[in-house]
């Protein structure tokens, strides 16, 4: 059901509407804390520097051994959205309109809770298959999995099936960005060069380079060609 919002209610007004329990607190991380009572040390240290978008009063973020753990409320009723964050990926997320239940997922991540143990007592987060595979540790062969599986990249099926039997090929991340399949060699470095293949335009046959040296962009008509270009480049990354 969508929430109506007054356009002339004040933002002081929304959070008395919503959060009076932090505007008592003063803040997110406050009122985590207050509700959190003796168990504040299990939630580990409040990262006061949110993103400069944030607002201290609305955004909170704590430390923890898998990355941080980051909570936001909702505008125009009351949620408190939890995403916890990788290094690189999202491990979970989900929203409650419950502090206790936020406290408690913070303090179950903090103390090593697997995905399915997180869901199981908090119903309201979800992971995905590509969380799990970062668990188990295998996301590089799960990864190859869910986009050759995926039918959005139903032209890329037969070149990911080649690609993925190259042993040089197959230990690279792939993914898809602007409709360009990237192939990086630390898929968790932003600086890490990578091999892109792209469809030519009006046209058949794959572009292929490497960002290392972009100027030497080639087209390929044929998937086998792709895939040869695609394993001499292994070396550049």
């Amino acid at each position: 059901m969508a929430i109506s919002m007054n356009p002339s209610e004040s933002l002081a007004e929304l959070r008395l509407r919503y959060y009076a329990d932090l505007v008592e607190s003063g803040g997110l991380g406050p009122a985590i804390f207050a509700v959190a009572g003796g168990r504040q040390g299990e939630l580990g240290g409040f990262v006061e520097e949110v993103p400069l978008t944030a607002s201290l009063w609305s955004a909170a973020e704590f430390a923890s051994p898998r990355g941080a753990m980051r909570v936001n409320l909702g505008y125009g009723v009351r949620r408190f959205a939890v995403a916890l964050d990788g290094h690189g990926h999202v491990w979970a997320s989900g929203s409650t309109p419950s502090l206790s239940e936020v406290v408690d997922v913070l303090v179950s991540w903090r103390q090593g809770v697997k995905l399915a143990e997180l869901r199981a007592g908090s119903s309201f987060m979800e992971f995905d298959r590509l969380s799990q595979a970062y668990e188990d540790g295998n996301p590089r062969e799960v990864q190859w999995d869910i986009l050759i599986e995926d039918d959005a990249f139903l032209m890329y099926r037969e070149l990911l099936v080649k690609l993925r039997e190259e042993a040089g090929i197959r230990e690279l991340f792939p993914y898809f960005s602007h409709w360009t399949l990237r192939l990086p060699k630390d898929h968790q470095d932003v600086q890490a060069e990578e091999i892109l293949i792209r469809p030519v335009a009006g046209e058949e046959g794959f572009d292929v380079w490497s960002s290392s040296a972009p100027e030497r962009k080639s087209v390929f008509r044929t998937v086998d060609e792709v895939v040869r270009s695609a394993l001499s480049l292994v070396g550049e990354l």
